[in-house]
């Protein structure tokens, strides 16, 4: 039951990290492969369901970029009913230097996953895009993914 609800809330926030150089009003599509570590904290809800609250930090590599890799952070909050049904909202910011970072808002739900965009700074100031990736599970709340993400500045 957890794994299916963690599952839901990692697709998206694990799954979405780029860098590289950005000039203003161009779009450049960002590839790599990256791993993540989960930490969680469970409500159990008075009528069954739970509420999970997670945090995780993950690394990966990045291409076009100078510096080949990015770190992220991010926390989001998830609803698990008994019937196994999953919702979860998230944030992330990533990192490839110092001053340039990226940050995006996801929602996960029965039908997939969305993320949006929502700034940065730096070269990334004002940025948006979409994105796909695909993921591979590990253990003790660890995992890793591959991703693809197109970022266009203004």
């Amino acid at each position: 039951m957890w794994t299916m609800f963690t599952r839901g809330v990692l697709f998206g926030a694990t799954l979405v990290l780029f860098g590289g150089a950005v000039s203003a009003g161009e779009s450049v599509t960002y590839r790599g492969t990256g791993s993540y570590v989960l930490t969680r904290a469970i409500l159990p809800l008075a009528n069954g369901d739970a509420v999970m609250h997670l945090i995780h930090d993950t690394i990966a590599t990045i291409e076009p970029s100078e510096s080949g890799f990015i770190y992220g952070d991010c926390a989001g909050l998830a609803h698990l009913t008994v019937e196994n049904e999953y919702s979860s909202q998230f944030f992330c910011t990533f990192t490839e230097t110092e001053g340039d970072s990226f940050d995006l808002r996801g929602r996960d739900e029965k039908d997939g996953a969305s993320v949006e965009i929502i700034g940065g700074s730096g070269k990334w100031t004002g940025a948006t895009g979409a994105s796909i990736w695909k993921r591979k599970w590990g253990q003790n709340n660890r995992g890793t993914y591959e991703y693809e993400i197109k970022i266009t500045t203004p």
